[in-house]
């Protein structure tokens, strides 16, 4: 532990098995030990921990050391039998708190939560509420009139904390799965109500869908009849046209050919030129090659006869060489005869040397076990010699030990004297100290009432400090937001991002070039302002018109025109000033309108412009109404019988005729037009969030100079509080000191006595160990003369199996040394053999050699008669091929002429053709001219589909709108525009609501039903842990009864003592102890002395460890009330599990001192510090000395 309490430095206690006392005097910090441990295992309560708040386990410093900032414990548990449910078999439980208040728990160094410590140790006995750390304050709670306190002691030993905690965790489940039900319910009932009014609605919308989708498939199938009428006669003239293109066409392929035939005799004439060049070409060849032929038949025919000659002479080298080979095959068996007898002579020499290594080792093991014999016999002299010497020793230290319990004896008695006197004076001293410290605590009192006043005045300025900060930081916050989107507000303007691609060329080349954007005033988006309310109305009214472009005059917009063909920027539309003109509403009309109560105005007046674009702004918007809704649209409408265009705010249209165009889009992005008025906007809201900034600041600044005055008041106050403070505490100090004197006085008399009898004790003790001391030595002595004995004869033995061994080992030298001579034969001899193999080998090798160069002789002999005949064949067709040529060249002669005059009368038609071409050139032209106007006619068409319903002429062919009756049809489609007019009001999204509340209103019968069988389900589940717990605490309270029982006769020497619920609920009732000591009736608890009370208390606490004993249990102090007697009774008691136990007992008692085997001693030489000693015991009489 470090900075915990009184321990401010990195402090190490180490438990061993066993009982170990924690002893030292009042004010040291012995309890401080078992604080940490409590507070370690999860301990949160401060009063639990002897504080006023969490931030008191911190050490606070002293008059010599600073306070610390934080507090850490951590605690080991060995948990090799994994007590603790974790697989480790070292299991390290760490917790830190900091000033500030932040907290840190590790289990294993991993950070972890403190409910996961909390839960690790339930049902283990160890943790917070369990029955590992005794104090007397846990004494007291069982001993309290409360007997529901005791029940957590009894809960952690039933092993049913962890059932509870679940249990818990169920209820409130259960109770939030009710709210759930209600809230469910609730939902239920709203959305049944909304579900008739939408069906109606639905209904209407599925009337008018019916109808919309009529009208646009008769609108649509009317149109298609025109397209589709144009496209015949479109194909029929695109047919005429193909037709003159392919008669064009083949007329050209025609031209064509006749040139490439005209070509082709051309190059026909080249090619028999070249055929005839390059066959007296190869006139000149034959001849070379004949010549060169007959010089290699005579060279043929006399490597032949030279080849015959060296055939002769490798056949007499072939028979010498089969000689040699006989010779050496007798001397390469020779050899390997003589081979194969020295290996013999080698294996019976290996035999004979391995039978004597094998008796040489088995004399060796003979002599090892002798001198394994003399060397046990020497230790046993060894060690019995030291016992001689330890037993002499022994008894010199007796009677030096003798002389000096004589003078101990004799110098207690003066000190006893001297004690008595002292301990008179420290009782006058306390006495004084006490009334000198009631009077400084009145003072000290009303000094803090004046410090915590100063206190709360300065949190409370802090508070509004913190809260202004707050507000700093929001206005701060929203400030960036509102620069950043301005700022990207402001980028996109300067890009003009969202307008049509040609446009941006047009600004952006009419800035950088000043004499190119001479009359250009900008895209309409840019010139014109308009109110928030009427965006949506004039953005769908301009529609792509807010890209169109204004200039000057119309020269302007024809530059711009020519320009953007010129570098294939796009296309745009260009509203030149000087040819607009603007378009009106009738005075008649507009008093109509004005009458109306959904009329808002017309769509010029409401935009905001320069004079000068009054012509542009009145051709686009002068004929345009902007309603309240699409109903008063309709009704506006109807008035002025569908003569002008009607917008909404909402922007819906009703187009001139009573068509209506209007829905909305999943996702919408800002528009053009509220791109302006953002930016407008942002730039306000900017400057009002600054102007906010500085006015918080003037406020912060006002509190901060209010903090620092009373900051200051508060530090003197807390000065003169803490001079006070200390004041007192050394009073206090000086008064437990005064007391821990006084208690050590008579501690340190009452030692003196008890010394004193104990030095006699020893001396009798001693005077009897030595004369069993000097009995010892004379047996040891005998035993030594006996061992003496023995090991002269081992000696003897070992001397006769050495020189026996020596003999036998030479012998098996001499057999190793013929062995290898053998050996070294053998291999030379091999040697040789293999010399021979070596030799008889190339002389097989040579006889190959010289048999493969003869057949390659007669070979090459058979392949020059090949040769020969081959030549002859050559010379002979060569011959034959010369003939041929001459034949060939003058044939080709003859083909050249004939080719000469096929050209000649291929050239006149050629001239012909070209004419017949350009006829029909000019026919194809004029047909293209007529198609071109039926393409126009057609597209007129699809646009006016695509601008009334938004529909490609692509998508229109995946669908069908056959119409039979051309004119019934468009009777049909006026009647269908009539009922849409009459059914008035449609809720569009009608049905896709009515589905999605219908869908909802199912699923949230099913979430309801769900929820109820969860509800079902957790009612289980507390029902089964309520059984469980139950059967479990029932089993367990009955052998902590009996356990009870048990250990209060063992303690009281006698008695009875039974546990008793006091309701028939095993899991809520109380736990009622009764307790009859010996000689007295069975009665309450509270009815018994404080020293019965104390015991039985300890009784019920070792009962429930006999039932689940912990790994280790800390007892604080809980013997205070005993007295000697039973003080030994429990010491002796808790011995009876120290084998499966460990326990640490904070104490001052001398007999439970005694019963332990480890003491850690606590001091403060330091005033406010805590410093751990260890001691290290093997006997009661070794603490005292």
């Amino acid at each position: 532990m470090q900075g915990f309490k009184s321990f401010p430095d990195q402090t190490l206690i180490e438990f061993h098995p066993g009982i170990t006392a924690i002893v030292g005097p009042n004010g040291s910090g012995k309890s401080n030990i078992t604080d940490a441990i409590r507070w370690v295992l999860g301990e949160q309560s401060v009063k639990t921990l002897r504080g006023s708040r969490m931030e008191d386990v911190i050490f606070n410093g002293t008059e010599t050391r600073r306070q610390l900032g934080f507090a850490e414990v951590t605690i080991t548990f060995d948990n090799k039998d994994h007590h603790i449910p974790l697989e480790y078999e070292t299991v390290e439980v760490t917790r830190r708190y900091y000033r500030s208040g932040d907290s840190e728990y590790l289990i294993n160094k991993v950070q972890c939560r403190l409910k996961d410590i909390r839960e690790l140790f339930l049902d283990t006995g160890i943790g917070r509420d369990g029955y590992s750390i005794i104090g007397q304050g846990r004494i007291d709670q069982i001993l309290s009139d409360n007997s529901e306190e005791r029940r957590k002691v009894f809960d952690e030993a039933a092993g049913i904390v962890k059932f509870k905690m679940r249990k818990r965790d169920a209820e409130r489940k259960l109770e939030r799965t009710e709210q759930n039900l209600v809230r469910i319910e609730d939902i239920v009932q709203e959305i049944a109500q909304r579900l008739d009014p939408l069906e109606k609605q639905a209904e209407k919308t599925k009337i008018y869908q019916k109808l919309a989708l009529e009208m646009r498939d008769t609108d649509i199938g009317l149109t298609l009849y025109d397209i589709k009428r144009n496209q015949v006669e479109y194909k029929k003239s695109e047919q005429v046209s193909n037709d003159f293109s392919e008669d064009l066409k083949s007329a050209r392929n025609l031209s064509q050919k006749l040139k490439n035939d005209y070509e082709k005799f051309e190059r026909d004439l080249a090619e028999i030129d070249q055929e005839i060049e390059t066959r007296r070409l190869r006139q000149s060849v034959l001849n070379a090659d004949l010549a060169e032929l007959g010089e290699k038949r005579a060279i043929a025919k006399e490597r032949k006869r030279s080849l015959k000659l060296q055939l002769e002479s490798n056949r007499d080298q072939q028979s010498e060489l089969k000689i040699e080979e006989r010779l050496l095959d007798g001397d390469l068996e020779q050899k390997q005869i003589q081979s194969e007898k020295l290996a013999e002579e080698v294996a019976e020499l290996t035999a004979s040397f391995e039978s004597a290594a094998k008796i040489v080792a088995d004399q060796d093991q003979e002599l090892n076990k002798l001198n394994d014999q003399i060397a046990k016999i020497s230790y046993e002299i060894k060690r019995n010699q030291d016992d001689i010497f330890n037993l002499k020793n022994s008894t010199t230290s007796y009677d030096k030990e003798i002389s000096l319990v004589a003078e101990q004896i004799a110098l207690l008695e003066d000190e006893i004297e001297n004690l008595n006197v002292k301990m008179l004076e420290h009782q006058t001293k306390h006495h004084e100290n006490r009334q000198l410290y009631h009077s400084e605590q009145k003072s000290f009192e009303s000094t803090h009432s004046d410090l915590l006043n100063a206190r709360h005045e300065v949190e409370n300025i802090r508070a509004k400090l913190t809260d202004l900060d707050k507000t700093k930081q929001q206005l701060t916050n929203e400030l960036n937001n509102s620069q950043y989107r301005l700022k990207t507000l402001q980028e996109l303007e300067a890009s003009r991002e969202g307008f049509h691609h040609a446009v941006k060329a047009i600004m952006q080349k009419a800035e950088n070039e000043h004499e190119f954007g001479k009359g250009i005033h900008g895209p309409l988006a840019e010139l014109i302002n308009v109110p928030h309310q009427y965006e949506k109305a004039i953005e769908v009214t301009l529609g792509a018109a807010l890209h169109n472009i204004v200039t000057s005059t119309k020269e302007d917009a024809s530059r711009m025109i020519e320009w953007l063909k010129q570098t294939k920027s796009g296309r745009e539309t260009f509203l030149p000033m000087d040819t607009i003109k603007a378009r009106h509403v009738s005075d008649h009309d507009l008093k109509q309108i004005e009458q109306h109560a959904g009329f808002l105005g017309i769509a010029s007046t409401i935009v905001d412009f320069a004079d000068e674009y009054t012509d542009i702004i009145g051709q686009l918007l002068g004929r345009v109404i902007i309603a309240n809704n699409l109903e008063q649209a309709l009704k506006i409408s109807a008035v002025i019988r569908q003569k002008y265009k009607i917008v909404t705010l909402a922007g819906d249209v009703v187009q001139v005729g009573g068509s209506m165009t209007g829905g909305q889009d999943k996702k919408q992005s800002p528009g053009l037009l509220q791109r302006n008025r953002e930016i407008a906007d942002y730039k306000n809201i900017v400057s009002e969030l600054n102007q906010k900034i500085i006015t918080n600041n003037s406020a912060i600044e006002n509190k901060t100079s209010e903090l620092i005055a009373k900051a200051q008041i508060q530090a003197d106050l807390e000065k003169k509080y803490l001079e006070k403070e200390k004041y007192l505490y050394q009073l206090e100090t000086m008064t437990e000191q005064i007391m821990h004197e006084l208690k050590q006085v008579k501690q340190e008399l009452d030692n003196k006595t008890d010394s004193q009898n104990r030095y006699r004790l020893r001396m009798a003790q001693a005077t009897q160990k030595k004369f069993e001391t000097d009995s010892g030595i004379s047996k040891a002595e005998q035993i030594q003369s006996k061992l003496s004995d023995k090991l002269m004869d081992l000696d003897r033995l070992q001397s006769a199996a050495n020189q026996k061994f020596q003999e036998l080992q030479d012998q098996m030298i001499e057999l190793n040394i013929s062995l290898q001579t053998k050996k070294e034969s053998q291999v030379n001899f091999a040697a040789l053999a293999e010399q021979a193999m070596l030799d008889f080998s190339t002389q097989k090798n040579r006889q190959r050699a010289l048999a493969k160069q003869t057949g390659e002789l007669e070979h090459e002999l058979d392949t020059l008669a090949e040769q020969t005949v081959e030549y002859e064949n050559r010379y002979q067709n060569m011959e034959s091929e010369l003939t041929g040529l001459l034949e060939d060249i003058n044939h080709k002669q003859l083909e050249r002429n004939q080719i000469e005059k096929q050209q000649h009368d291929l050239f006149a038609k050629v001239e012909i053709q070209a004419d017949q071409v350009a006829n029909l050139q000019l026919q194809l032209e004029r047909s293209r001219q007529r198609t071109e106007r039926l393409e126009q006619s057609i597209a007129s068409a699809k646009n006016h589909i695509w601008e009334n319903y938004e529909i490609t002429y692509v998508e229109l062919k995946q669908e069908e709108f056959p119409i039979e009756n051309i004119s019934a049809a468009r009777e049909t489609l006026k009647q269908i525009r009539q009922e849409i007019r009459e059914l008035g009001p449609i809720n569009p999204n009608a049905i896709e609501e009515y589905n999605e509340v219908y869908e909802r209103h199912d699923f949230m019968i099913t979430q309801k039903e769900d929820i109820e069988s969860s509800k079902a389900k957790l009612i289980d589940v507390i029902r089964d842990l309520e059984n469980a717990m139950a059967e479990q605490f029932i089993e367990n309270f009955v052998q902590i009864n009996q356990n009870f029982n048990e250990v209060f006769s063992a303690l009281f020497t006698g008695g009875e003592a039974e546990l008793d619920l006091e309701t028939a609920d095993p899991l809520t009732a109380g736990i009622i102890i009764k307790a009859q000591p010996p000689g007295k009736r069975l009665q309450n608890l509270s009815l018994l002395s404080g020293g019965e009370r104390s015991l039985t208390a300890i009784a019920l606490l070792l009962a429930i460890f006999k039932l689940r004993p912990a790994p280790f249990c800390v007892l604080d102090e809980v013997e205070s009330a005993l007295d000697e007697t039973n003080i030994i009774r429990f010491t002796e008691y808790l011995k009876k599990y120290t084998d499966e136990s460990q326990f640490v007992l904070v104490t001052h008692r001398k007999g439970t001192m005694e019963a332990a085997e480890r003491l850690y001693g606590i001091t403060m030489k330091e005033r406010g510090v805590s410093k751990v000693l260890s001691l290290e015991l093997t006997d009661a009489d070794q603490i005292n000395d």
